[in-house]
Formats: structure tokens, C-alpha cells, sequence
């Protein structure tokens, strides 16, 4: 018998125990505050977390810590979506199918609601990705706020189980720790990102989008994989790309371009697999253009207005990512600016894409609620230790390649797009920057760790001393830094 599987198995037993005293808890909770509809509820939301679950359990081969890391993410995620549908729908004295919404969320249901009984007239919306999969949630299982939001929670924890398998498969072999301590890892911090998380349960298509994205760069990670018998079928990681293609294509077309982006920077790190390369442009190229087609070319319209710096593309986009406060003052013109001239702004522009949403507005304090998932000092963490590999690590021999420049470029062209001011758009790519931060921190913790060729030198070597003397020293700047810039803002009047 194999007794160091006996821990894991204890440790297993006792989190299905937690989980299914907790299931009952959802029942008992939903049932007392919305009566019958309650069951729906409860089983939708109970179902959210299911999926991911088993998924994960399927991958990970029985390991327990990161299915500790989905247990408490689902249920904080259950929580959040349950106050959410509570204040949409009995805090208004409305029913599940008739909910108080508010700005895209109120876009997204109507245009949903339009299709299934014709009831409201259609509203103006670009892609219909999004409203479409709320539609066919009701086609299925009934027309409720419910089932969408369920659909949200469940997508955003798959995002949490694929960017923990993206860093297992892109990270295996190149640190000392083990396969399962990187995924363990990289699913802790990604479910640390409040801001990040809090869209499971809300009426937007982020999640959706999060999923995509996880989807497309765990495919493309195969090119960072370095145990060949580990990559599974080839066949298997093209199928997930073509979904996640498919996805954008109706929800967001923009991110295909931030797919192709990975693909072909991450085929500098492999060669020789140009085949599966050019297989994944192929897929990405056809899904881009399906999805100009399908939204009337307006995102393609917006990108080439946007280059040219037209009157007509800035006062488009002056419209829809609008800045406020002494930011909108400085950068009024920014829209109508020449290409040279947005990238020489790219530091402020990226500067403010990094630190948005502040959890205040108007220097009031939100909401306990709110303000829990604004304050996002795991993000402002990760972004820091991911710089730090940028400015420090990237120039070294022994770094992860071209594949860790994908996530700085894809927020560099979400902060050159809009001008740093919308804080979603940017959301999709931090679990990219994860992968970065574990990879950092496992070689943070090796410099601290002599291995057996440093026991017999009589410590570490030079080199580890000197990374872990100018990690700390970034760390003690970067906080310091932040805590001044967030300060700033506050006083600053809006």
C-alpha cells in the first residue's frame, strides 16, 4: 500500500463532505429566501461549480489542492452571484424573469428577451455572441436570470482550471517544483483577482471571453510543452482552439487578433512545430474573418478608423472610451492623435490601464461588496513580479522565451486602443500574466533553496544571490510606488 496517497485520499473525502454540506446549505438558503424558485437557483448555481469540478478532478489525476483552491473560489463565486440576483430581482420586488438591470447587462438581456417572445422591441448591439448564449439558455431551461449567470460562474472557474493546466504545460521542467504544484499555484492567484472574478456574476460577456482566451493559450502552450509524451493529441488542443475561435468570433472579435498575436510569437520559441502553428493562424485568420462578416464589419471599421486618427474614428471612440477627471482633460485629443504619437503615450496609457478600477469613484467609497473586488492588490502583486520578469529576467539566458511577451503585448494594445480607461478589456489577459508571476516566484523560491550542487559549493551560487537581492528590491519599490501613485489619485480632485 501505497501510504503517502493515504493524506491526499483523507484530504479528498473530507472536501467532498465540505462540498456537500455546503450544497445543502445553497438548497436550504434559496429555498427560505425565494421559496420554489429557489430550487432552480440552487441547482444552477450548483451545477456551476460541478462542472469545473469534475473537469478538474479529470486533469489533475486526484490532486487536492487545487480542487481546495475550486472549492473556495465556487463558493465565493455562489455567494456573490446569489447577492447579485437577490438586489436584480426580490430586493425589487421583481421576479427571476423580469429583472432590474442596468447599463450592457439591461443591452444584453433585452436583445435576448426580443428573440424569445418578441416582447421588447431590439436593441442596438455589435455582436451578439453573448445575448445569443442567454437566448439559448432560456430556449432550454426557461426565461431567468438565473441560468446565464450560472453559465458566467461556471465559465470563469473552467478559466480558473485551464490557466492552471496553461501553467503546468508551460512551466513543467523549467523549475524545480512539480507539475501539480504549478497548476496548485496558478490557480490560487488567478482566483485571488477580485476584479476579475466578480464578473462571474454579473450580465456581461467576460466570462465568456475569459474562457476563449484560457482555451486558445492552453492550445498554444503545447509549443512551450517541453515533455513531447505529456502534449496529448495533437488533434485535441486544435479542437479547443477552433472553439475558442468560434467563441470570438460572435462575442469579441477583437481578441482573435490578440490570438494570432500569441501564436505567432510563441512559434519563435518552437520552429519546428510550423505545421501546428500555421494550422492554429489558419483557424484564427478564417474565425476573424467570419466575425468581421457577421458584425457588419464594425470592428474592423473601428480598428482602421482608430490607425488613421480620422476625425470620424476619434469622435467615435472619444465616445465610447470615455476619460473623466483631469485624465479626460489631458488626453481630450488622444483619439485623433497619430500612430507615433499613441505609442510615445503608451507608458501613461498602460500606467492607467494597470491600476483602473480604483475602489472608489468620485473619491466616495462603494459598497463593502464593491469594494472588495475593486481593491485589486493581487492584481497590482502579479503585474508587478510580471515587470519585474520584463525589466530584469527577460534579458537573462535562462527566461521563458518569446511566449512571455504575448500578455504585455496584449495589454499594450488594450491600453493603445482605448487609452487605458476601460478596465474589462484587459481582464481576459491577466491569467497570462499568472503564468509569468508563478514562473518568477517558483525561481524566487529556488534562489532561497539551494538545491544539492549548491549544498556542495556551501550555499547558493552568486548568480542566485544577486536575483534574490534585486527581487526584493523591486518588490520594496514596485509597493512603494503603487502605494504613492493610488494616494495621488485619491487626493486628486475629479
Amino acid at each position: 500500500m501505497n501510504t503517502l496517497f493515504l493524506p491526499s485520499q483523507k484530504c479528498l473525502r473530507s472536501q467532498l463532505l465540505v462540498e456537500l454540506i455546503a450544497m445543502c446549505i445553497l438548497f436550504a438558503v434559496a429555498m427560505s429566501v425565494f421559496g420554489t424558485s429557489g430550487v432552480g437557483l440552487a441547482c444552477g448555481l450548483g451545477v456551476a461549480y460541478v462542472v469545473p469540478r469534475w473537469l478538474y478532478a479529470r486533469l489533475s489525476g486526484g490532486e487536492t489542492r487545487g480542487g481546495i483552491v475550486l472549492m473556495v473560489a465556487g463558493m465565493l463565486l455562489v455567494v456573490w452571484a446569489f447577492r447579485n440576483i437577490y438586489g436584480w430581482t426580490l430586493a425589487e420586488g421583481q421576479s427571476f424573469a423580469d429583472p432590474v438591470l442596468r447599463c450592457d447587462d439591461k443591452v444584453y438581456y433585452l436583445w435576448a428577451l426580443h428573440y424569445y417572445d418578441g416582447s421588447v422591441p431590439e436593441p442596438d448591439t455589435k455582436f451578439v455572441g453573448f445575448p445569443l448564449m442567454i437566448l439559448l439558455s432560456w430556449k432550454l431551461l426557461g426565461h431567468s436570470i438565473v441560468w446565464p449567470i450560472a453559465i458566467n460562474v461556471m465559465l470563469t472557474l473552467l478559466t480558473v482550471v485551464l490557466t492552471g493546466q496553461t501553467a503546468g504545460r508551460a512551466l513543467a521542467g523549467r523549475v524545480r517544483a512539480d507539475r501539480g504544484t504549478i497548476t496548485f499555484l496558478a490557480m490560487l492567484v488567478t482566483s485571488l483577482l477580485g476584479f476579475f472574478m466578480s464578473h462571474a456574476a454579473m450580465l456581461l460577456k467576460e466570462p465568456l471571453t475569459y474562457f476563449a482566451v484560457a482555451l486558445a493559450a492552453y492550445a498554444i502552450a503545447r509549443m512551450k510543452e517541453i515533455d513531447e509524451d505529456s502534449r496529448g493529441s495533437v488533434w485535441h488542443d486544435i479542437a479547443l482552439f477552433t472553439i475558442a475561435v468560434a467563441l470570438m468570433s460572435i462575442v469579441r472579435t477583437s481578441v482573435i487578433y490578440f490570438l494570432v498575436a500569441g501564436v505567432i510569437i510563441t512559434f519563435f520559441d518552437n520552429k519546428d512545430m510550423w505545421r501546428y502553428a500555421c494550422t492554429l493562424l489558419g483557424i484564427a485568420l478564417i474565425g476573424m474573418g467570419l466575425g468581421i462578416y457577421w458584425s457588419n464589419g464594425f470592428s474592423m471599421e473601428v480598428q482602421m478608423r482608430i490607425l488613421a486618427a480620422t476625425d470620424t474614428g476619434g469622435d467615435i471612440m472619444k465616445t465610447i472610451y470615455q476619460a473623466r477627471g483631469i485624465y479626460g482633460e489631458m488626453m481630450s485629443d488622444y483619439f485623433f492623435l497619430p500612430v507615433w504619437q499613441k505609442l510615445l503615450l503608451l507608458p501613461v496609457t498602460c500606467t492607467l490601464q494597470l491600476f483602473i478600477p480604483f475602489p472608489w469613484v468620485d473619491n466616495e467609497v462603494l459598497d463593502v461588496w464593491s469594494v472588495a473586488t475593486r481593491f485589486q492588490l493581487v492584481w497590482y502583486a502579479v503585474a508587478g513580479v510580471s515587470l519585474y520578469y520584463l525589466f530584469v529576467l527577460a534579458w537573462k539566458k535562462k527566461n521563458l522565451g518569446w511566449w512571455a511577451m504575448w500578455p504585455f503585448v496584449c495589454a499594450a494594445a488594450v491600453a493603445f486602443t482605448t487609452s487605458g480607461t476601460v478596465s474589462r478589456y484587459i481582464l481576459p489577459y491577466e491569467p497570462l500574466f499568472v503564468t509569468i508571476a508563478v514562473w518568477v516566484l517558483l525561481k524566487y523560491h529556488e534562489s532561497t533553496t539551494p538545491n544539492e550542487d549548491d549544498k556542495q559549493q556551501k550555499g547558493a551560487t552568486p548568480h542566485k544571490k544577486n536575483f534574490h537581492r534585486s527581487f526584493i528590491l523591486w518588490c520594496a519599490a514596485y509597493a512603494a510606488t503603487v502605494t504613492i501613485i493610488l494616494t495621488i489619485c485619491y487626493l486628486t480632485p475629479p
